[in-house]
């Protein structure tokens, strides 16, 4: 009888060890994600957009965004991230003027207002929710290199291929190459945190 009882005393010991060790592995809680770093905080800046208006930094505050830097001619990187561009304009066309995209040309001795909106046309933007912004070159050498830590101090054109995220408080939040395909992943997943946190 005294067996009988160590039996089923050790059966049901078993039985809550097994227990536990399949609900740690089924229910173990979910890891907490770090939130995204903050490298800095954009500059206020006006430029020109494709309309011919003025269009300052204020427009953007409150609402996640992009930036990029590029020219209308450029045959290298230019047409890849113009492309990558479209596709989270595309993925994020539910979220209206909650997502932005601005991109800021390099050559705005050849970018007026005028070739910048052929080029959003040909881009598809929607130019309402995707800027192209332009302006004296000094003021956008010292927000590429100063504001956003980006491109080359020496030569304005030598850009920087980089996707440049930014929250609703003005904050640099992270830095995507906007040629790979793997890095523009991974910022629509950070975009949708971004987004999710209102």
């Amino acid at each position: 009888m005294e067996g009988k009882k160590i039996a089923v005393v050790f059966g049901l010991c078993l039985t809550m060890f097994v227990g536990s060790v399949a609900a740690f592995f089924i229910y173990k809680p979910a890891e907490i994600v770090p939130p995204l770093p903050i490298h800095g905080k954009t500059p206020a800046f006006s430029f020109t957009a494709t309309d011919g208006e003025t269009f300052a930094s204020s427009k953007l505050e409150g609402k996640v965004w992009v930036a990029d830097f590029f020219f209308s001619t450029c045959a290298g990187p230019c047409p890849t991230m113009a492309k990558n561009m479209g596709k989270i304009q595309e993925t994020f066309k539910d979220r209206g003027d909650d997502l932005n995209l601005a991109s800021f040309t390099v050559y705005p001795d050849n970018d007026t207002p005028e070739v910048l909106a052929k080029y959003a046309k040909k881009v598809k933007a929607d130019t309402s929710r995707w800027h192209f912004l332009t302006g004296p070159k000094e003021d956008l050498l010292s927000l590429a290199v100063e504001g956003f830590k980006v491109g080359d101090s020496s030569n304005l054109l030598n850009h920087s291929q980089k996707f440049i995220l930014v929250d609703r408080e003005m904050q640099i939040r992270g830095y995507y190459e906007g040629t790979d395909d793997g890095e523009i992943a991974e910022l629509v997943q950070d975009l949708e945190r971004l987004l999710k946190e209102g």
